[in-house]
């Protein structure tokens, strides 16, 4: 196939992966139905009145259980959920598994059209291939000797494009009943992934460690920082702004008086702040999680006080933009009705951000997702850029590779804003164009220092 052929070939590839997550999505109902007439079936009086041979019971357990019918296929009810639950112990049995698993491996070989230097990787091709295949031994081998030849970061940065896929195989394929229903999810686009794929634990487990409503304190730049940072009206300007501020704790609103002399709000959400799951900032680990798979969070919440005490005043209009974290931070505040009540939410810009699950409270809010496929962190919602579902058609995305393809420089705010100043003009073009109204003079700058209130020590 010529380079030419290349994009045609990895649609193909990836419009097939979507008809058979259509296909495994129907054989999964039939499933259910089935579970449902067996439960009827097994009812008292159905047994007597199918006694002695109880031949509708065994046609319908047959279809349940044979590797001719639907496999190992108990689903939903009562009946079904114990029952799959511990017939996963044993390894996928169901039918509609197995065309999933199928999907998954076309949406791989989609990837490796798009990057293939993967394929010439011969160490992660025995991963890829040890995980489809469900072996779990070599699987773990191939991952040790990926890290130990690679080292971490370039290891990370291989896995990147595939990441999704290959957490949704692993969730399908492995033993562990407990991680099949977010395998499910991830493979059918249906959910974030809310649930560590590896292991089956709930992330709300995590999530449920970030309390308090949030708050801000007004702060004050420092000299060297008061000279960097620039208007907020276009987007390279906005995440070196957001560079600027660093993951320190902090955030950043601008007021701009716009060509048609009307006065608007940026604000500016940085990503997580480092110094392990807890630290006094609600920028941390457990609130990144907690904004990737939840709707609100102390971040959230001290965004929405900063922006109170900024002065905004209601139904004024109001650009959200946030890099990793901020992004998914952002884009909850666009999902609350009432935050998009009271302000006219214009703008929504992510950088490097898992925010595929969430949708805005106000359709006529503009959102852009810009997502480097070497960047990790994008794809812990589950869905990464062997994605086969256009999950939000009216969004302008922006899912890109460069030369850089090191994790995590390729996640740094600095390395997004350099691609879209240098190595994407027609996507910085199309979105500074949108910003247009946000185009003017500076009015007002304000950093503020976000808190969680059960712990009101500054950060450190």
């Amino acid at each position: 196939m010529s380079a030419a052929d290349e994009p045609n070939g990895r649609r193909r590839l990836l419009q097939a992966a979507a008809e058979l997550v259509a296909v495994a999505e129907e054989i999964e109902a039939v499933s259910v139905r089935t579970t449902a007439a067996l439960t009827r079936e097994l009812r008292p009086r159905a047994l007597l009145r199918a006694a002695p041979r109880f031949r509708p019971q065994r046609r319908l357990l047959r279809a349940l259980t044979r590797r001719a019918g639907l496999g190992i296929a108990f689903s939903g009810g009562p009946l079904g959920r114990p029952i799959s639950r511990m017939s996963g112990l044993a390894g996928p049995g169901r039918l509609a598994v197995h065309v999933l698993v199928l999907s998954l491996r076309l949406r791989i070989a989609a990837v490796e059209r798009a990057h293939p230097e993967l394929t010439r990787d011969p160490v992660l091709q025995r991963l890829v291939t040890a995980i489809s295949e469900d072996r779990d031994v070599a699987a773990a081998r191939a991952l040790r000797a990926l890290f130990r030849d690679r080292g971490a970061q370039d290891a990370l940065s291989a896995i990147a494009p595939m990441f999704g896929e290959i957490l949704a195989l692993r969730a399908l394929l492995d033993e562990n009943p407990f991680n099949d229903a977010v395998g499910w999810a991830m493979a059918t686009g249906r959910g974030v992934m809310n649930t560590d794929p590896i292991t089956g634990i709930t992330t709300r487990v995590m999530s449920a460690m970030d309390r308090g409503a949030g708050v801000a304190r007004p702060t004050e730049a420092t000299p060297e920082e008061a000279v960097s940072l620039r208007t907020g009206d276009s987007i390279v300007a906005v995440l070196r702004n957001i560079q600027v501020v660093g993951t320190t704790g902090r955030m950043l609103i601008q007021s701009v008086l716009g060509p048609d002399e009307t006065i608007r709000y940026v604000v500016q959400a940085p990503g997580m702040r480092p110094g392990g799951p807890r630290n006094d900032s609600p920028q941390d680990l457990v609130g990144a999680f907690r904004n990737t798979v939840l709707r609100s969070s102390p971040y959230t919440g001290a965004l929405k006080d900063a922006i109170e005490q900024f002065g905004v005043p209601e139904q004024a209009e109001i650009a959200l933009i946030g890099h990793s974290a901020g992004g998914s931070a952002v884009m909850n505040l666009a999902q609350d009705p009432e935050f998009c009540g009271r302000y006219r939410v214009t703008h929504v810009i992510a950088a490097g951000s898992p925010i595929d699950f969430k949708v805005p409270a106000d359709s006529r809010t503009w959102i852009a997702s810009i997502t480097n496929q070497h960047d990790l962190i994008p794809v812990l919602d589950g869905q990464g850029s062997g994605s086969c579902f256009d999950l939000h058609p009216t969004w302008y995305t922006v899912d890109y590779a460069d030369a850089t393809h090191r994790f995590p420089l390729c996640h740094s705010v600095a390395q997004y804003a350099a691609n879209l100043a240098d190595d994407l003009p027609e996507a910085r073009a199309h979105i500074d164009a949108q910003l247009t109204p946000y185009h003017g003079s500076l009015i007002r700058s304000q950093l503020y220092l976000l808190l969680d209130h059960t712990n009101p020590r500054e950060p450190r």
